[in-house]
């Protein structure tokens, strides 16, 4: 399958306290396992084909290490063996807010780190970061009613999508993680249209998350022009989507 851009898919590995699990629209009690072994399944996604593995910190998206949960040193040592796998490109995030986590995640061995909250509320901080090494960053647009939802989805600030993704694309920003934050984990269709629009409005490149719930939405996303990705787990969870199927929308530059 041909496209006049590149495309990756993305399946994920979101960990919380060690597990691997699914959380419906962020939501910490609604958390699922959905494998026994992270480090198995990420050598399942490999097996599968599959360039990249979306690895979330949940733990440190929930500010856990702030309170010694001793979850939090279980979910680090999972991503230390995810990362030290070879043949496989990490795009990791969950909780990078500040210069110190920032280095920890880059040094991990991560090719990308996502991050979510730290850039809207220390926007000049990040992107200053962000201009050194553009492509080993992928920042977080987390939509909660058209709002940029934060803190782990559990508030909005009063900024809308479209003016945050403005900002960060004049500021130096290559990569977005875009998620409607009420279809994550919902199998309730991919945001295509929404998504296209973000990307056609600020020249960004979008990775698409949440609500992928079959073949069809990731074959959408992936003729969207702008659209250089998908993030799907869920579906991946419940067996709607085949990620041998998905990859095959792949296109590598």
């Amino acid at each position: 399958m041909n496209f006049a851009h590149a495309f990756d898919v993305f399946p994920a590995i979101d960990l919380l306290d060690g597990q691997s699990v699914r959380l419906r629209r962020g939501a910490r009690e609604s958390a699922e396992i959905v494998h026994p072994d992270p480090l198995v399944q990420l050598r399942e996604y490999r097996a599968a084909g599959a360039r990249w593995v979306h690895v979330v910190n949940l733990n440190a998206a929930f500010g856990d290490q702030e309170t010694n949960h001793a979850g939090a040193s279980l979910t680090l040592g999972v991503i230390r063996s995810l990362v030290a796998e070879n043949g496989i490109l990490i795009q990791l995030g969950g909780g990078i807010r500040s210069i110190e986590t920032l280095q920890t995640a880059l040094d991990s061995g991560a090719s990308r780190v996502v991050i979510g909250t730290w850039a809207t509320t220390h926007f000049d901080v990040v992107m200053s970061e962000v201009r050194k090494q553009p492509s080993r960053f992928v920042i977080g647009v987390d939509s909660l009613n058209g709002l940029i939802a934060v803190h782990g989805w559990t508030k909005t600030s009063s900024e809308t999508t479209l003016s945050f993704a403005s900002r960060l694309k004049l500021a130096g920003a290559q990569f977005v993680l875009f998620t409607e934050v009420e279809r994550d984990g919902m199998l309730q269709g991919a945001a295509v249209e929404s998504t296209a629009e973000l990307a056609a409005k600020t020249g960004l490149q979008v990775i698409a998350s949440g609500g992928v719930r079959n073949l069809d939405d990731v074959r959408s996303l992936a003729t969207k022009p702008g659209i250089c990705g998908v993030v799907t787990g869920r579906a991946l969870a419940a067996g709607t989507l085949l990620l041998s199927d998905a990859l095959m929308c792949s296109r590598h530059a």
